[in-house]
């Protein structure tokens, strides 16, 4: 196992959920949590380490910023929070200013080290946090649309009565409003999704938008959402640590768009492996286009 110090930069909902989930996954030997907030970061830390024992994890800490640059993962989860009904582009101003302080505090970074962002916009922070790192872009990787991509697939899986795990499809793009479902490359055990019993375009119209606005919904619930996106950081974490080489879709750099957003991508121990080109229909390269498009235009206005 060649990376086993994860560092978590945000001890609010999300960064102390995603703490918690890779302890119940045995994923990482030691965390280190850091936070502005310190008492808050550390209350958090005892907390988390009444369940410590029930656990692999052999060290769960508190850190400061220099300590987090020297980790093996470094997730980032600082930010402010996205309000109800606030597009997470609205975000950028105040997000992008907290992200280039954390990076450059942590300077300097260890060569081999991988970022993961969360903090939303996650696509335009991730170039952000790409430009002030000066890691190799494989190395800097944001969660992407995995989450939206098991929301998808966890509704299919209900409206269909069968399992996820038989379904493959993907949410791609923007992590965000201009986010699309690439229907075309779908599939059920083999079986091209619009060939499937019961499925219609107009309900994979519905599933879509179901999808998209989830996160609104949850927000409008309780305030915020965390629950998924620490499960799916541990996963990310998981497929590093154990050099998995699974496909999954997070977001990444792309030169012929000059931005980054999300493609079905081979995820290893040095970080992005490869982005496995995928044949869209002409709607849905469109989308993307768009979508890329959105990213670059946001990341001209900072």
């Amino acid at each position: 196992m060649k990376h086993s110090k994860i560092a978590i930069i945000g001890a609010g909902s999300v960064g102390t959920t995603t703490a918690y989930a890779l302890m119940m996954k045995h994923i990482a030997a030691e965390i280190i949590l850091v936070d502005i907030n310190e008492k808050r970061c550390r209350g958090e830390i005892l907390d988390l380490s009444d369940a410590i024992s029930f656990c692999c994890t052999s060290k769960l800490k508190t850190g400061t910023i220099k300590e987090a640059g020297q980790a093996d993962i470094i997730i980032i989860a600082a930010g402010a929070r996205q309000k109800l009904d606030q597009p997470r582009s609205e975000l950028i101003n105040i997000n992008q200013k907290i992200i280039r302080s954390i990076i450059k505090d942590m300077q300097p970074i260890q060569k081999d080290a991988i970022i993961i962002m969360v903090t939303n916009p996650m696509d335009v922070l991730e170039c952000v946090a790409q430009e002030e790192s000066g890691l190799p872009k494989k190395q800097v990787l944001g969660s992407g649309t995995y989450l939206d991509s098991q929301r998808l697939r966890n509704i299919l899986a209900q409206k269909l009565n069968i399992a996820e795990q038989s379904i493959q499809a993907y949410v791609l793009g923007e992590h965000g409003d201009s986010q699309f479902v690439a229907w075309s490359i779908a599939q059920i055990a083999g079986i091209p999704i619009l060939d499937f019993p019961g499925i219609t375009e107009k309900k994979l119209e519905t599933i879509a938008t179901q999808t998209k606005n989830k996160v609104y919904e949850l927000i409008e619930c309780k305030g915020s959402t965390f629950y998924g996106i620490a499960a799916c950081l541990a996963d990310i974490c998981s497929c590093i640590l154990f050099n998995q080489k699974r496909i999954i879709p997070i977001s990444s750099y792309h030169e012929k768009y000059q931005s980054c957003f999300s493609l079905p991508t081979v995820l290893g121990e040095s970080g992005i492996e490869e982005v496995l080109p995928v044949k869209l229909n002409q709607k849905e390269q469109q989308l993307l286009e768009q979508s890329a498009e959105k990213i670059k235009t946001m990341l001209k206005d900072i």
